[in-house]
């Protein structure tokens, strides 16, 4: 009996073990001391160790072994994984940049410091010059052991073109930039995108934590030199080590000069610093910290100086994904009028005058906006920002909204022409399912008294709908007049018509 017990309980274990679903596979970085877990949604995941294995897939894509070798070593990349079925890739990479030797790990810098960071992505000083921008920007803790990361939505242009779209996680520590980018390409990211990169997010994991080396002296810019002006004088603000020497020096990339200037920090670390451009012209700015016994810090700043020139600084700029809410927002100079028109489901049209601007436009219904901000200043000459992005619901906010504004309308009135074209909520069972040409006909009684039904509507469906003759269902749908039929006597009779949004059990 006891074989037998055996023989049976091993069968049972293989039964369940084929009947289970796919579990996520761990992968191992060793530089960064870090695992993750990859989803059996991914099904093809690409590392630097396991490129050969991969050959056929990525021959199938047009590239070449070396060409995806040469990205992978450039970028940083530790691993890329593709969900074909959703569209949708996640890129896992890690860098030593320039902020990972400046910051290290950010969970030990203080909030000045942290806070550089986190606006360096919305204000464009990050990773602008490589064509990303940043809609938001937000702290996120992730336990104990992964702690911050930065959650961030961005859009990729190259050239003036769209190269991808999608959500990004975003840490230093141990002294690599550690970035987890959920890449769609070919559509607007969509908050089921966002979901599935939390899902990989929350389990990220290091296994070891390097201490803290010996870092740059502290320099947290909280006012950095314009990108654009029109005077050849401005100053810049922060907060370095107490009694740390800054200097700020200019250096024309054509041949208008160039100048230094240096200040002491006060005993809280706090500076000022004066600039005078020599002419006008493209220039690079280094900001460069000097403390006694510390590493030096730098920063390095772009500032474009032309007379006449209106300068304005766009912190905010619609995406090419949208939410509920678009903010537009920048800075410019004293006395400019700014106006913000935006065409689209939502028209909006507002002016403002100031140095700064902060436009919120309501773009929660679904469909494309244009957006057109001009500036003027009298004897300036006008600038003129013009944008696009598109509103999309996933099916979930699609369904809410639906729901949020269905209406019951008593089963007499459905088909008055007064009720067209209205959003209802119908509660009934199914008497019927037809398929037609072009779509599905679904019988909904309203009423029922023991085996009798009363109160016919005929649905409207694009798709076979999923239940059955019997069901009863809450209905989701616009009205759309009559639907007539010839009874067996040759009369036409006339039911109330609803186009189907949704349907779900009402049980």
């Amino acid at each position: 009996m006891r074989r037998y017990a055996l023989v049976l309980t091993g069968m049972l274990a293989l039964l369940l073990l084929l009947s289970a679903p796919a579990l996520a596979e761990t992968y191992t970085f060793g530089d960064i001391r870090a695992t993750v877990d990859i989803p059996s949604d991914y099904a093809v995941v690409l590392t630097p160790y396991n490129l050969s294995t991969k050959q056929d897939w990525i021959t199938a894509q047009g590239l070449t072994m070396e060409e995806v070798a040469a990205e992978f070593e450039t970028d940083g990349v530790l691993l890329e994984a593709f969900d074909e079925s959703a569209g949708r890739t996640l890129v896992i990479t890690a860098l030593r940049d320039v902020d990972s030797q400046m910051y290290f790990d950010l969970n030990n810098q203080d909030e000045d410091m942290r806070k550089e960071f986190r606006v360096s992505h919305t204000n464009g000083s990050a990773y602008g010059v490589l064509g990303y921008t940043y809609d938001s920007a937000k702290w996120a803790n992730y336990g104990k052991v992964a702690l911050r990361f930065l959650q961030t939505k961005y859009t990729l242009r190259q050239e003036g073109e769209l190269v991808c779209s999608g959500y990004q996680r975003r840490t230093i520590r141990n002294g690599y930039t550690i970035t987890l980018d959920m890449q769609v390409r070919g559509r607007s990211a969509k908050e089921a995108d966002n979901t599935a990169l939390e899902k990989v997010m929350k389990t990220f994991t290091f296994t070891e934590i390097l201490p803290m080396p010996e870092l740059p002296v502290k320099l947290a810019v909280s006012s950095p030199p314009p990108t654009e002006t029109n005077e050849d004088t401005f100053t810049i603000k922060g907060v370095t080590a107490k009694k740390a020497t800054v200097t700020a020096a200019v250096f024309s990339l054509g041949a208008n000069g160039s100048n230094s200037y240096t200040v002491t920090a006060g005993g809280n670390g706090s500076f000022s610093i004066k600039v005078k451009l020599p002419a006008q012209g493209v220039y690079s700015l280094t900001l460069t910290s000097e403390a006694e016994g510390a590493i030096t810090a730098q920063r390095v700043y772009s500032v474009t100086f032309q007379k006449g020139m209106l300068p304005v600084d766009l912190l905010q700029t619609p995406g090419d994904s949208l939410n509920d809410e678009t903010v537009v927002n920048g800075t410019t100079i004293s006395g400019a009028k700014i106006q913000l028109s935006v065409s689209g489901p939502n028209n909006y049209t507002k002016t403002v005058s100031g140095e700064k601007f902060n436009f919120k436009v309501d773009t929660s219904q679904e469909g494309t906006y244009h957006f057109v901000l001009s500036v003027n200043k009298k004897g300036l000459t006008e600038r003129v920002f013009t944008f696009t992005g598109t509103r999309s619901y996933t099916d979930s906010e699609r369904r809410e909204k639906i729901r949020a504004a269905a209406k019951k309308i008593p089963y007499d009135n459905l088909a008055k022409s007064e009720n067209q074209g209205k959003t209802v909520v119908l509660t009934g069972y199914v008497t019927g399912v037809e398929e037609t040409i072009n779509e599905w006909v679904v019988t909904l009684a309203m009423t029922k008294s023991g085996n009798a039904y009363k109160d016919v509507v005929y649905l409207i469906c694009s798709e076979k709908p999923e239940f059955e003759e019997g069901a009863q269902v809450k209905v989701y749908g616009t009205t759309g007049g009559a639907y007539s039929l010839i009874n067996s006597e040759g009369n036409i009779r006339n039911y109330p018509k609803v186009n189907v949004s949704f349907m779900e059990s009402a049980q």
